[in-house]
């Protein structure tokens, strides 16, 4: 009777002891990915550049360039979530290197927002090229890359890559909008040069 009591009492115990492992591991990971630097005042000036991009699984026969082709007009403006994804594009065009060094990010951009996003960020199709006039919109997925987005402040830079030039963009304002309020993807005389993220 003692042994059969003290087997129900473990039981409990055990659970418990799993819960608390669990989420200690979730703290743990949350607490890896969290931009520290913004709290303590500490935000690198640099960050490195992601790790090369390796094709797994089923777009491992797909081409990886760093030559863009012209989007065709009837593709122009198709938003994340839009693209139809009947299998892996035949080619990933990577466009560039985004880095927002006060949250961390470090990614490259691949024009599309369909697979390519597994990949790093991508640029949605139809809006302006990487440092050019006009809106310029990408897209990241949260968690991951753009997870803390919404703690970008006044005043946080933000670069762009693109072949051998370098664009360095100053935060002055971050809002959220719904889905449907397309609106932030065209050009206005009042922002010349705009790249709004879409996560």
């Amino acid at each position: 009777m003692a042994k059969s009591t003290e087997r129900h009492r473990r039981a409990p115990r055990l659970m418990m002891a799993l819960g608390l492992v669990l989420v200690a591991a979730a703290v743990a990971l949350e607490a890896a990915d969290y931009p520290w630097g913004r709290l303590f005042g500490a935000v690198p000036e640099t960050l490195p550049d992601p790790a090369p991009i390796v094709l797994t699984g089923e777009d491992a026969g797909s081409l990886l360039t760093d030559e863009a082709e012209p989007v065709p007009e009837d593709e122009s403006g198709i938003l994340p979530g839009e693209e139809t994804e009947n299998g892996p594009p035949e080619v990933y065009v990577r466009l560039g290197i985004l880095k927002i060094p006060s949250l961390g990010v470090s990614q490259h951009v691949l024009e599309g927002t369909g697979r390519q996003m597994r990949y790093g960020v991508g640029h949605v199709v139809g809006t302006a090229g990487l440092g050019q006039e006009g809106n310029c919109a990408l897209s990241g997925h949260r968690p991951s890359p753009f997870r803390y987005l919404d703690k970008l402040k006044e005043g946080d830079k933000i670069t762009l890559s693109a072949g051998e030039e370098l664009y360095t963009y100053t935060v002055y304002e971050s809002f959220s909008v719904l889905p449907e309020e397309t609106w932030v993807l065209h050009s206005s005389p009042a922002r010349p040069i705009w790249c709004p993220a879409i996560a």
